[in-house]
């Protein structure tokens, strides 16, 4: 069996860079999920590319991951192994919002979270019996296997872990709490730690949408992870922030990098968002006691709300400079299936056609409305080639570059790793917009 994560290098600077995009974590359930009387090898495509689907012929059943981005991609695989007369079957962001999924000519879809349902999967793929489709539900994460190097490709900077899943937050524009079925769930912290325990590096990086999602267990989960002496990253929300308690023991625990939805710097977008509790006018205090302990930030930002004008890309920036934000991402507002905001979009005409490329985190999906798609995509370019030019890192950096050690543990590693994830970005926009874009 092959298990495949797929190629979306095109489609996003995050998705292309290893460091802080692993494999998705239900690549290796499922392969730890698999009888051992089948072989399975897991390829992550961003990676290592498949080019050549011939050397594949051995193989009896492939299934692919389609995450943000990869139905383009995941066409071509079914496609390419449908060559060969080998079944795909397809989950991910892809199937589970996209009601016509099946035209890829898959030989069977899971909507869904997929774990469930994959010992069902296997066993009619085994009997020749694959329904078109498959309605995966909410997992109990209990329930879930340990994985170890022999699940996961070969990868040598993080190793993936998930402890929650979902997020107790619905912003109108996100897709992650539907497709885990609006649930908020924890695992047990003892399996957590069992599951770091097993890791191939000392850098970890947490799967979750919001691993503050449940504070309690997010203070007894960073209580056990103190002791093992780990660097990890996790996405979170601002309101871990909110707590100096909760701030100070993920510090202790080894902290690097919080993933922040801080969306934009007009508070007016995250009140139109359902995210009024998320408010820019308390950034740069709660960025600030997350540096105090020791803990980096990597901001994402989203641009093309109603209330955007051409002025939001120099206010950005330099709200980026001004709180020494160590990684940005910067997005276009999306529209899609299972965006809550499509409906409203398509009905005011403001939905744009990816074209046969698809969409991705470069182009517009949805028609600005104080701003042309021209500005839109100009600011975003803007903002990359700004951010990542040696004078703008070297602002955002200064406390990575200076010989004070950063708060918490491990910080000559800390400082490393930001220093090397930066260059990473760096190298990632040169690739895209070209090296002359990017200034000294």
């Amino acid at each position: 069996m092959l298990f495949v994560n797929p190629d979306v290098r095109d489609k996003s600077i995050i998705y292309g860079n290893r460091m802080l995009n692993p494999v998705p974590v239900n690549l290796a359930y499922r392969a730890a999920l698999t009888a051992p009387a089948h072989e399975v090898t897991v390829i992550d495509e961003n990676a290592t590319p498949i080019t050549d689907f011939a050397a594949f012929e051995h193989i009896d059943l492939v299934a692919v991951t389609s995450k943000f981005f990869g139905e383009r991609r995941t066409a071509e695989l079914v496609h390419g192994f449908a060559g060969l007369g080998t079944p795909v079957i397809v989950d991910g962001y892809f199937p589970s919002y996209d009601p016509q999924a099946e035209r890829i000519g898959a030989a069977a879809v899971v909507r869904g979270e997929v774990e469930g349902v994959w010992p069902r999967i296997l066993d009619d793929a085994e009997q020749g019996r694959l329904r078109p489709a498959y309605q995966g539900g909410p997992v109990d994460l209990a329930s879930l296997p340990l994985y170890g190097r022999e699940h996961l490709p070969p990868h040598d900077y993080v190793f993936p872990v998930e402890a929650t899943r979902g997020c107790p937050f619905s912003c109108n524009f996100c897709i992650e709490t539907r497709y885990h079925h609006e649930v908020f769930r924890t695992r047990p912290i003892e399996r957590v730690i069992d599951q770091i325990a097993r890791r191939t590096s000392d850098f970890v990086q947490f799967a979750d949408i919001n691993i503050v999602g449940n504070p309690r267990y997010a203070q007894q989960l960073f209580r056990e992870l103190e002791p093992l002496g780990v660097l990890w990253g996790s996405q979170a929300t601002i309101t871990l922030a909110g707590r100096p308690a909760l701030v100070e023991a993920a510090g202790r625990a080894g902290a690097m990098l919080v993933f922040l939805g801080l969306e934009s710097v007009r508070p007016d977008n995250l009140i139109a968002s359902d995210k009024a509790w998320s408010r820019p006018t308390d950034y740069a205090t709660l960025i600030a006691r997350l540096h105090d302990a020791g803990i980096g930030v990597i901001g994402s930002f989203v641009f093309g709300f109603p209330g955007d004008t051409p002025d939001v890309f120099e206010r950005t920036l330099e709200f980026v400079v001004d709180n020494e934000i160590e990684i940005c991402h910067f997005n276009p507002l999306g529209s899609g299936p299972g965006v809550p905001l499509h409906e409203e979009h398509r009905r005011e005409g403001r939905v744009i056609d990816p074209g046969p490329r698809g969409p991705s985190h470069f182009t517009a999906s949805v028609a600005p409305v104080h701003m042309s798609v021209t500005q839109l995509v100009d600011g975003l370019e803007y903002l990359y080639t700004q951010t990542y030019s040696r004078a703008v890192t070297h602002q955002r950096l200064r406390r990575y570059l200076s010989s004070a050690p950063l708060p918490g543990p491990r910080s000559a590693a800390k400082k490393q790793a930001v220093m090397g994830l930066n260059l990473a970005y760096r190298q990632a926009v040169e690739r895209h917009w070209g090296a002359r874009a990017v200034l000294p």
